[in-house]
């Protein structure tokens, strides 16, 4: 296992000209209250629902006035209630780097796809802003609303669709709620694995805080299934193809980790390696229904894939 996460220390890292930092903004969020937060102290509303700080934290930054609604500065203990505005002004921060690249893998009339780079989320989260896709897409067509279908980490590369409409995103939402969209990934992970096939079915749940994992104990967890084959085997390196059955949040890194085989640099369910910016996971197929059309897609995956699709 030491043999890849050596190798890939030299010689991996994407060049530092590949990802864009941009120069500190003041970052302010805006929101409107949604109807299920009626009735909740401004405090408890930020801390559940953006919960990158945790209560107390956002009672510090309510107390200093840096929360208002409604066009007011609030203490805590205000009461909201549904569409009350809200504006969060975080201060000036800076956002980490990120990989701008659009590739567009297919268009057109209702959808564009592309094979997402990595490290870039696709909505605006944590310490990101302009280094988000629908950022950049809001800048690259101004004309458009950016609707992304799916959503994939901001580590995770390959494809992910966007609607050009509301009509085509809530035809797609369907698609994908209902399980219809077929999806294959690739996944490099650690260990060698000896099957050929295995199936995980194991319900996963929050385990620790927000962390989610296997929670066989826990009656909220969601049932999630999961195929996996085993493409090739190289220094102490798995290359996979998954098939996630169901669709819960972070399946198949927990699936994977659950068995002994977590991701390439996965710093919440593996082993973290300082300034490399590669992940092992990547959107590989995509086939579904876009109205009246049959769409099938694959996309190419980053080069540290490479070695092992070799060998298949």
């Amino acid at each position: 296992m030491d043999d890849i996460l050596n190798s890939h220390k030299s010689g991996g890292v994407p060049p530092l000209d590949r990802l864009y930092i941009p120069a500190p903004t003041e970052q302010v969020y805006r929101s409107f209250v949604p109807q299920r937060y009626s009735g909740y102290t401004v405090e408890n509303y930020f801390a559940d629902r953006f919960n990158y700080l945790s209560r107390q934290e956002w009672i510090r930054v309510i107390s200093e006035g840096a929360i208002i609604v409604n066009g007011q500065t609030v203490q805590p203990g205000t009461v909201l209630s549904e569409c009350d505005q809200t504006s969060a002004h975080m201060g000036l921060r800076q956002e980490p780097p990120a990989d701008r690249r659009l590739e567009i893998v297919f268009e057109d009339d209702s959808i564009r796809v592309f094979n997402k780079a990595a490290p870039i989320p696709v909505h605006p989260c944590g310490r990101y802003f302009k280094n988000s896709m629908t950022e950049l897409l809001k800048e690259k067509y101004p004309d458009e609303i950016p609707r992304p279908v799916q959503r994939l980490d901001s580590e995770t590369t390959g494809l992910i669709v966007f609607a050009k409409s509301r009509q085509a995103a809530a035809f797609l939402g369907k698609e994908f709620e209902s399980g219809r969209m077929h999806k294959e990934y690739l996944a490099l992970a650690m260990g060698e694995m000896a099957e050929q096939h295995i199936r995980i079915d194991a319900p996963i749940g929050r385990v620790k805080g927000s962390k989610r994992g296997v929670a066989h104990s826990d009656p909220k967890a969601q049932q999630a299934l999961t195929e996996v084959r085993c493409l090739a085997v190289k220094d102490g390196a798995s290359l996979l193809q998954v098939t996630p059955l169901t669709g819960r949040t972070n399946q198949i890194r927990v699936h994977l980790a659950q068995e002994g085989f977590p991701l390439y640099n996965d710093s919440v369910y593996g082993r973290a390696l300082p300034g490399v910016y590669e992940f092992g996971l990547h959107a590989h197929r995509l086939s579904f229904q876009c109205f009246d059309r049959q769409i099938d897609l694959t996309a190419r995956p980053p080069a540290h894939f490479t070695p092992w699709l070799d060998l298949t």
